[in-house]
């Protein structure tokens, strides 16, 4: 067990093993982030414990009637991703070979990014939801993020010789990172494989973003879903 693995692992919500464990008792990097990761459990553990108000249910009946166009429209969204995920799941012998050789200094830099320094900017907590949705309103919205899955973390970071944002983000297929570059434009997708990671930065309206992942078919699934 290394560093790594401990903090795959770790983030996906499955638990801690024996191994990672025993890992952490002796790693000063991971016994922090392990203690930062179960704060944030108890806190959106206490958030579903709140008691639901008398009446909710008929409040929110009636909320969900006046707004069925935003519903719809989330659900659509929701359903580009899992339709972008089936494809790449269905054709991932030629999603990968189409990886092969690829090395964009700006993908391999994403990739450097979640290996060495991802615990460490999780541990320096997260920058308020309110200033994320300003920062982040002209390349790419939080509501189009969570569109595509939960957002755990997010927090600005340098990067790039440059500001960039860094997103958690949890899938319905595995966990993800994305480095949003508001400043940092380019034409064309570009992808970069290193060490079990796939990375692929793509343009965005104001920008662009970098996505890694463990699977380069879930990366293709969510660069599909953020450009649909």
């Amino acid at each position: 067990m290394n560093c790594l693995d401990y903090r795959r692992v770790l983030l996906t919500g499955d638990g801690e093993t024996e191994a990672m464990r025993q890992h952490r008792l002796q790693c000063a990097h991971c016994a922090p982030l392990f203690r930062e990761h179960g704060a944030m459990e108890n806190d959106l553990r206490r958030a579903l414990e709140v008691a639901v108000p008398e009446g909710f249910t008929e409040r929110l009946a009636e909320s969900l009637a006046t707004q069925r166009p935003v519903a719809s429209a989330q659900r659509t969204g929701r359903r580009r991703f899992l339709a972008a995920a089936a494809v790449g799941a269905g054709a991932i012998g030629l999603g990968l070979y189409a990886w092969i050789g690829r090395d964009d200094p700006m993908a391999m830099a994403s990739i450097d990014f979640v290996i060495k320094e991802e615990a460490k900017s999780i541990m320096m907590g997260a920058m308020p939801r309110a200033e994320a949705e300003s920062r982040l309103a002209d390349s790419l919205p939080l509501a189009s993020i969570e569109r595509i899955g939960q957002i755990r973390h997010i927090s600005p970071c340098p990067f790039g010789g440059g500001m960039a944002y860094h997103v958690v983000l949890m899938t319905p297929q595995d966990k993800v990172t994305l480095l949003i570059m508001p400043d940092s434009s380019r034409r064309s997708r570009a992808s970069a494989s290193h060490d079990g990671l796939y990375a692929s930065v793509v343009p965005l309206r104001k920008g662009s973003v970098g996505v890694v992942g463990m699977s380069a078919a879930v990366v293709d699934s969510v660069v599909g879903a953020i450009q649909a």
